[in-house]
């Protein structure tokens, strides 16, 4: 989360942080530490500890998934790192060997990053090392993975494999393409 108009946050600090992310949502109380500061802009927080059902709600949020089935497909927040600047953006494409993230700022081809996402709004974060394979300008760029844990490629696989109906396309006819 980025924080806008603060003072005095030095990377590393843990702080509390307390906020709405939406009118119609309750406040959040969470801790957080800060993971990288810009003076005069603010400081990007990663949470450190957050309630279950908080993070539920946020995760919702970001993936505007509600329960509205029609409307559902792959769309995994995921934070990336490229040096000391730490960026949020969507996967809507994801498989063993790498995923396409939607950004309109692209870092460029053979830039390396560190990655982390969540599978399932539950409790198995993804995190490794990738590096950028390509870019589509305003689109996104698609990444490889170069040090994915064995435990990481298991996980990932059995997302996949559970939620195929979110990584194949239907053409007008109805029927399925691989």
């Amino acid at each position: 989360m980025f924080l806008g108009d603060v003072v005095c946050l030095e990377p590393g600090k843990e702080i509390s942080v307390r906020f709405r992310p939406a009118k119609h949502l309750p406040l959040i109380e969470a801790q957080a530490c800060v993971r990288t500061a810009k003076p005069g802009s603010g400081a990007g927080v990663e949470f450190t500890s957050i309630d279950a059902e908080d993070r539920l709600r946020l995760l919702r949020l970001i993936h505007n998934t509600g329960n509205d089935k029609a409307r559902q497909r792959a769309s995994l927040a995921t934070q990336f790192q490229h040096e000391d600047c730490y960026s949020l953006a969507f996967s809507c494409d994801l498989s063993l060997c790498g995923m396409f993230v939607e950004t309109s700022q692209p870092l460029p081809v053979g830039c390396s990053l560190k990655v982390r996402f969540n599978l399932d709004q539950m409790d198995r974060v993804v995190t490794t090392t990738a590096h950028v394979d390509y870019y589509l300008k305003k689109l996104g760029m698609g990444i490889l993975f170069d040090d994915l844990p064995p435990e990481h490629r298991q996980a990932i696989q059995e997302y996949v494999e559970n939620h195929e109906e979110l990584f194949t396309a239907k053409p007008a006819t109805g029927r399925r393409v691989a």
